[in-house]
């Protein structure tokens, strides 16, 4: 499964580069390890970088085929490629789905950015809707909501990661 991005083709340039030590990892509520903004955070702060090893859908495919698990740090760049955060990957890798999310991912010249939808509190935990789907050539599992549950707690929460129609 891979999350849905927002696209755009310019990103917001500035004279001084900003202080972009945000965010902290650490024992999470929702799952496992979660992403925790260090310091307040204003709306529209590009506030970390999503990187990782670049994965064509095509051998995520052969992988499943041959068994082998596709990973759970998945991120979708553009069609026919995604993002491994389980490889060489930032902390963003570690930032858990949440229905009513905080943040939002961008893509910028095939780069893949984690942006502040709203004011962010200091300890407070960083969410994007994953809005899981199954890529082109993957018929298992054709997005059955109890195998994707999700643990969000929002009082929105629609029960799954997977992508709303």
């Amino acid at each position: 499964m891979m999350s849905t991005l927002i696209h755009s083709d310019t990103q917001p340039q500035s004279d001084t580069p900003p202080d972009r030590d945000f965010i902290r990892v650490g024992p999470s509520r929702i799952e496992g390890t979660g992403v925790f903004a260090k310091r307040q955070i204003a709306r529209g702060t590009r506030i970390v970088e999503y990187t990782g090893a670049r994965r064509s859908v095509e051998s995520l495919v052969t992988d499943i085929a041959n068994g082998k698990s596709p990973g759970v740090y998945l991120m979708h760049l553009h069609d026919g490629m995604a993002i491994d955060g389980s490889v060489g990957g930032s902390d963003a890798r570690f930032i858990n789905h949440g229905c009513n999310p905080n943040c939002e991912v961008y893509v910028f010249s095939d780069r893949l950015y984690v942006y502040a939808m709203r004011e962010i509190t200091e300890g407070e935990e960083l969410t994007f809707d994953y809005g899981l789907r199954t890529p082109r050539g993957i018929a298992a599992q054709e997005g059955r909501a109890e195998d994707h549950p999700c643990n969000c707690g929002s009082a929105d929460c629609r029960g799954t990661m997977l992508k709303q129609s």
